[in-house]
């Protein structure tokens, strides 16, 4: 059986080329995009967070960090 469109020209933009990509996954960046989101601090903040450089300052913040993970707030950077 032939596909109904082999041997036609679809018109596509660049755009549709774009949104027909399969949709990747990267749970780091989503991680990291999440923190962003939720404690309203940029990349680099939520970053340095991650990798200890640096804690939050306001206490909403690491309670936001620890429903986000799971992570009881006084263990986070033990």
């Amino acid at each position: 059986m032939k596909n109904k469109n082999e041997g036609k020209k679809q018109k596509m933009t660049l755009w549709d080329y774009y949104e027909n990509l399969p949709k990747s996954s990267y749970p780091k960046k989503d991680f990291i995009q999440r923190i962003m989101t939720e404690c309203d601090v940029s990349f680099t903040t939520a970053r340095n967070w991650t990798k200890g450089h640096t804690r939050p300052m306001v206490e909403w913040q690491i309670e936001k960090l620890s429903e986000i993970t799971g992570i009881p707030k006084e263990q986070l950077w033990q």
